[in-house]
């Protein structure tokens, strides 16, 4: 099956989706790829254009329990690279490409899965990951679905994840009142006095329980003119990640609160979702599907998503995070053909429609 990896990996690292440009459309060269292949598996394959270079690829075949899910856009290229980013090179045990390890190596594995397995499939693909606003993985959870277990593909070198931090990022605006430096009570109006206070307060707050492991990171303060004019405003630009079951809205409004004048800040969330943790269901998936337990990680992935709607969920990769978003990134060969026999596990769940309809209305209460 290593060959098929290959094959389309080969194809998919060679098609640029880049985020940004959010230039992805139904008609670009990679989701034609992707569906051209999934039909001739005997996938009923439908597409959504959700804007914006956002496009959703769901592609079933029989009755399946557990959704599947890769995004196919990629950073852009960094400059550093030594390589032709849209070439694949198989060097040695590994393969090169810009996407091998983030994470079209992944969408390579499924596909070839598909083909490879009979059993019933629910693969969603995905364009708009890297943009950072999950578009398209929100809306598809919207529906009312037929899942009850979801497999999501990021580097974890094949090992299922089942736990992994939050994220939540936010703007702070803060007003002041612009006055020359010398005037008595001018730091006191000071936007950028304002907005630094706040940081050292913030700082302060995660020293302690129970706020002591949310991962507070203040990326940005901008703000002021001069060395000797009051800033009339700045902002600040923040994010932090929660550790398992701390949902990013209770920190952030303990946050809210260190605001010394409350009227002088405003505050815009950018985003903001939850970490994923295990469920009652999460033993039967890891045995059902033989699949090893990973080590909790810090990195954020969309399982979160699936996983907040109740879906038992993973996370399951070729690759090593360290790679993502690296000049001549790659993926072990090893990592592929592990995957892909990981992947066509889930597509050859022997559970049958019947039994998997009685699964589903337990979930639900209704039985």
């Amino acid at each position: 099956m290593l060959g098929r990896v290959l094959t389309h990996l080969d194809r998919l690292v060679a098609c640029d989706t880049q985020n940004p440009p959010r230039a992805i459309t139904v008609d670009h060269p990679a989701v034609t790829y992707c569906v051209g292949v999934l039909k001739s598996a005997g996938c009923t394959v439908s597409l959504t254009d959700h804007g914006d270079g956002c496009i959703t690829l769901l592609a079933t075949r029989g009755q399946a329990r557990t959704v599947v899910n890769c995004h196919l856009d990629t950073v852009p290229a960094d400059p550093s690279w030594t390589k032709d980013p849209f070439k694949l090179v198989v060097d040695g045990d590994h393969a090169v490409g810009l996407g091998a390890c983030d994470v079209k190596g992944a969408a390579a594995c499924m596909m070839a899965a598909v083909e490879e397995s009979e059993g019933a499939v629910a693969l969603l693909l995905t364009t708009d990951e890297e943009a950072g606003q999950s578009l398209c993985v929100r809306e598809f959870l919207k529906q009312e679905l037929p899942y009850d277990r979801a497999v999501v593909a990021e580097p974890t070198g094949v090992r299922a994840v089942t736990k992994h931090r939050g994220l939540a990022t936010y703007d702070l605006f803060f007003k002041g009142v612009a006055a020359h430096s010398s005037v008595i009570g001018a730091d006191q109006r000071n936007a950028v006095h304002l907005a630094t206070l706040w940081c050292a307060d913030a700082i302060g707050l995660t020293k302690n329980a129970p706020y002591d492991d949310i991962r507070l990171n203040i990326g940005m303060i901008q703000g002021g003119t001069k060395a000797n004019v009051a800033a009339s405003s700045a902002k600040v630009v923040f994010g932090m990640r929660p550790p398992p079951g701390m949902h990013p809205d209770i920190p952030a409004r303990s946050l809210a609160d260190l605001a010394r004048d409350p009227d002088s800040c405003t505050w815009k969330a950018r985003f903001a979702a939850p970490g994923l943790d295990e469920n009652a269901g999460t033993d039967a998936l890891l045995e059902d599907y033989r699949l090893s337990r990973g080590d909790p990680v810090d990195f954020w992935t969309e399982a979160a998503l699936f996983g907040e709607t109740g879906l038992t969920t993973v996370v399951l990769g070729p690759g090593n995070i360290k790679q993502a978003h690296a000049a001549d990134e790659f993926v072990p060969l090893d990592d592929l053909r592990r995957a892909a026999e990981a992947y066509k596990r889930v597509f050859s769940d022997p559970l049958d429609a019947a039994d998997h309809a009685a699964t589903l209305a337990d979930a639900k209460g209704v039985r």
